[in-house]
């Protein structure tokens, strides 16, 4: 089974640098903005928590761990692509639901399930169930991440690391 270790590293200016280090010792990195606020737990950092609890091997980590770079990721001539990988796009919207829920006022838990019904079907993805114990987890280790990332000094880091399944590049 293959890893990947995924480092999320506070910066003074509300950014954060992201390191994904596969398996080979390979590494992807890039400076990430703030999203939602230099204190809010960053989204790539809750990907990390969303892949790894649902066991996604092509999300975002899984594709890095593939060997893409990060910054193909974030390319916008690949970002038509992305949606061509169906686990991606899940992760985008797990992602973005779990985010919305902590971070907007108006976004109730008792909607996550009908809202991503709605996302995958505009987004062409087949939805994917996911159990309330998954959903359970996913929010609680958004809670704890989200105080840890709060507490983190400016240039200190977090590490998650993040199982696939499959073959290597």
């Amino acid at each position: 089974m293959r890893a990947v270790k995924v480092r999320f590293t506070k910066k003074a200016d509300g950014r954060h640098r992201l390191t994904v280090v596969r398996d080979d010792g390979s590494a992807s990195q890039g400076q990430m903005v703030p999203g939602l606020g230099a204190d809010a737990i960053p989204h790539d950092l809750l990907h990390a928590l969303v892949e790894k609890t649902l066991g996604l091997t092509r999300g975002v980590y899984g594709m890095v761990g593939t060997g893409l770079e990060i910054a193909a990721l974030l390319d916008p001539k690949r970002k038509a692509m992305n949606r061509e990988e169906p686990e991606l796009m899940l992760s985008e919207i797990v992602t973005t639901l779990l985010q919305a829920e902590s971070a907007y006022e108006g976004v109730e838990a008792g909607d996550f399930r009908e809202r991503m019904r709605e996302r995958c079907a505009e987004h062409g993805v087949a939805e994917r169930a996911i159990s309330e114990e998954q959903l359970v987890a996913m929010r609680a280790a958004r809670e704890e991440y989200a105080r840890r990332w709060k507490a983190l000094g400016v240039g200190e880091t977090i590490e998650i690391e993040v199982r696939l399944r499959g073959e290597g590049r």
